[in-house]
C-alpha cells in the first residue's frame, strides 16, 4: 500500500515580534504572521536557523545566525522602510550601519515605496529587489456605513518628523473643525488639549483604531519623508481620504484617495468623492501584499 506524502510546510521566520499595539514594522509583521497562520501551506518559526524563507525587516536581525541560516539554504527577503539621509548621527547612524550589512546576505530587498528605492538602493549591494507597497487587514479595516465628523491623526512615535507643528497650527486655523488625535500626542511638546475643539486618545490596539477611523471624514498626516506609512493604508481601507505630506512614499499609498497637504480646502470640499474612491482599493489589501512576498525566489 503506498501513500502520498503530505506536502512539507514553509517555515517563515520573521524578526520582529508581532505586538497588539503599535505601527511601523510591527503592524507589518503581526499582520504576516497572522496571514502565515491561517494558510496551511505556511507555518511561522521563531529559530531563524529552522527556516526556509527568512523575512528581515530593516535593522533587526542577528548577524550571526543570518550567515548561518544562509549557509544552511535559507532564503533571505530584506524588507526596507527606512529611509537615508546624510549627516545623521547616533541611533540612526548606527541603524543604517546594520541595514548596509544584513542586505549583503539578502537574497532580495523589499524597498516599501518608490521612495524608500530611490533613497536607500544606492547604498545596498543586494542586487535583486523589489517595490512592496504596505497593506492592511481588510476585514477588520473596512468602511463604516457613514463617514465620521472629525478630523483624525494617529501616531505612535513623538519624532519631530511627524510634524506636529503643522498638526498644531492646522487645529488653531480651523477652530470649526473636530479632531481626533489618536496615539502619544501627550509626549511632544505641543498641549492639544488646550484646544476646546480637540479630542485626545492614548495608543489603542489594532482591533480598536477601525472604531476611531469610523469617527473620522479625513485623516491628516503631515509625517515628511515617511517611508510607507501603515496609518494611510488603514485610513484608506476604512473609507477615510487622507490629506498628506507629498515629501515621502505616502501620496503613493493615497494616489486619488486623497489630496496633498497645500489643497485641505479642497479635500475638506469634495470629501464624499474621495470617500468613494477609497472603496475600490483592492490592491491594498494584506493578503494580496502577502502573496506578494511568499512568491519572492
Amino acid at each position: 500500500m503506498f501513500f502520498l506524502k503530505r506536502d512539507k510546510k514553509i517555515r517563515v521566520f520573521i524578526s520582529i515580534r508581532p505586538e497588539q499595539i503599535g505601527g511601523g514594522s510591527n503592524t507589518f509583521a503581526y499582520n504576516l504572521a497572522a496571514w502565515i497562520n491561517s494558510h496551511n501551506k505556511y507555518k511561522v518559526v521563531k529559530n531563524i536557523l529552522r527556516a526556509d524563507k527568512a523575512i528581515i525587516i530593516s535593522h533587526v536581525a542577528d548577524l550571526v545566525s543570518l550567515r548561518k541560516a544562509k549557509g544552511k539554504g535559507c532564503f533571505i527577503v530584506h524588507r526596507v522602510d527606512e529611509f537615508f539621509e546624510k549627516n545623521v548621527f547616533n541611533y540612526r547612524k548606527k541603524k543604517h550601519s546594520k541595514i548596509i550589512e544584513i542586505n549583503k546576505l539578502a537574497d532580495v530587498t523589499v524597498y516599501q515605496s518608490d521612495f524608500v528605492y530611490r533613497s536607500v538602493k544606492p547604498h545596498l549591494s543586494c542586487p535583486h529587489y523589489k517595490v512592496i507597497i504596505n497593506g492592511a487587514d481588510n476585514n477588520l479595516f473596512k468602511p463604516a456605513g457613514e463617514s465620521g465628523d472629525y478630523i483624525g491623526h494617529v501616531s505612535w512615535s513623538p519624532n519631530q518628523r511627524k510634524r506636529f507643528d503643522l498638526l498644531y497650527e492646522l487645529i488653531a486655523e480651523y477652530p470649526h473643525e473636530k479632531f481626533l488625535l489618536i496615539g502619544n500626542h501627550n509626549k511632544t511638546e505641543y498641549d492639544f488639549l488646550s484646544f476646546p475643539n480637540v479630542k485626545q486618545v492614548g495608543p489603542v490596539n489594532r482591533e480598536d483604531l477601525v472604531k476611531h477611523f469610523h469617527m473620522m471624514k479625513m485623516l491628516y498626516l503631515p509625517s515628511e519623508n515617511d517611508p510607507c506609512p501603515n496609518t494611510a493604508v488603514e485610513a484608506v481601507l476604512s473609507g477615510v481620504p487622507v490629506c498628506y505630506n507629498e515629501d515621502g512614499g505616502t501620496r503613493e499609498i493615497v494616489r486619488d484617495c486623497g489630496l496633498p497637504l497645500n489643497k485641505v480646502d479642497d479635500l475638506l470640499h469634495d470629501l464624499a468623492l474621495y470617500r468613494r474612491r477609497c472603496f475600490d482599493r483592492q490592491d491594498l489589501h494584506f493578503d494580496q501584499v502577502a502573496l506578494k512576498y511568499m512568491s519572492l525566489v
